[in-house]
């Protein structure tokens, strides 16, 4: 359902937070095993929003199965018609969050007892139930929620990893950590174990802060400030997913890359105005591509004239060359004619 204007509790009046997400295959991978699920119910009572992210763990296992299996299942429980009663009962959103990572722990498992060439296969999973400014969130293994604010990012969740628990005992700092040989080894996913803790947290969002749910196919990419200048410089949350997907592409894409972004609260009529003003700075750049492409095409093209031109002098030169050898061959023969002719004219 759309978002009215003035539907989220805790927000200023006449703005609004916005989503943008975006998953992307990236540059190594064959397959995308990420998804990602976005929903949101409003009405008087304001606006919820389900932000669910997970990595699907497994390649040839059918990682892509888990991470899909994950999402319907904590959508099933935590936002279908039978769950939104929930939502606004008694019940807190933590167990609604804890309920939904559960019941797709027991749903992977059962598809792999059943599809034994599928075992294996599991996924993270980083969500969140977000109602106005107060944010639940709960995550199992590496993918991270962040909130980043006009002056700071900080992440909000802690991986299951390896390299997590290295850094907890002052082993390796966090910087080391980005560069571990053993940073992609996580210690809890959904569906690998019958038993499962998720992590759950609440937090309670700023109005000048976003907030952000990604797979580590970001954070192998992007460092936290990276992250936090785009989000701040871009405000349409879309356009701030595009941006860090592309910048994840242009240093290797070395995994799927999967992101959510919800703003901060939006004056949507700034933000359409914010949006034309970037759109004619593309069409702007575009024609000024375009211009230095119709100049180097032009530089091109005389280029190419010249190199014509010079090779036709060339052939000129070569016929003129032939030409002459033809004549001093004439010549030659010619010469040793004369002795000849003038012995028969004796003769005579």
């Amino acid at each position: 359902m759309d978002d009215g204007p003035d539907t989220n509790i805790d927000v200023p009046t006449g703005k609004q937070r916005k989503v943008g997400w975006q998953t992307d295959v990236g540059k190594v991978r064959e397959t995308d095993e990420d998804c990602v699920s976005v929903s949101s119910f409003g009405g008087a009572f304001g606006t919820v929003h389900l932000l669910v992210v997970a990595d699907g763990m497994g390649g040839h296992a059918k990682g892509e199965v888990a991470s899909k299996i994950a999402l319907s299942r904590i959508w099933v429980e935590s936002f279908s018609k039978i769950a939104v009663p929930e939502l606004f009962s008694e019940t807190s959103l933590s167990s609604v969050l804890e309920k939904g990572i559960n019941k797709a722990n027991e749903d992977i498992l059962e598809y792999t007892s059943k599809n034994p060439e599928a075992s294996g296969m599991g996924t993270t999973s980083v969500c969140a139930i977000v109602a106005g400014n107060a944010v639940t969130l709960a995550n199992v293994g590496d993918s991270r929620a962040y909130v980043i604010s006009d002056n700071e990012i900080r992440q909000e969740t802690k991986d299951d990893s390896l390299v997590q628990e290295l850094v907890d005992k002052g082993d390796i700092t966090k910087d080391e950590a980005r560069d571990h040989p053993r940073k992609n080894e996580i210690t809890k996913a959904v569906g690998i174990s019958s038993s499962l803790e998720a992590a759950i947290k609440t937090v309670q969002l700023k109005n000048d802060e976003s907030l952000l749910l990604c797979c580590d196919g970001v954070t192998a990419h992007l460092s936290d400030d990276d992250i936090k200048k785009i989000v701040q410089e871009t405000p349409d949350p879309q356009h701030a997913c595009k941006k860090i997907v592309d910048m994840a592409n242009d240093r290797g894409g070395s995994d799927n890359i999967s992101l959510i972004i919800l703003s901060k609260p939006l004056d949507l009529k700034e933000l359409d105005n914010k949006k034309l003003s970037e759109d004619e700075d593309i069409i702007e750049k575009s024609q000024e591509q375009n211009k230095d492409l119709k100049q180097e095409d032009k530089k091109i093209r005389s280029e190419e004239d010249w190199e014509e031109e010079r090779k036709k002098m060339e052939r000129g030169l070569e016929e003129m060359k032939k030409r002459v050898a033809e004549h001093e061959k004439e010549g030659r023969e010619k010469a040793k004619s004369e002795p000849a002719f003038f012995k028969e004219r004796k003769k005579t």
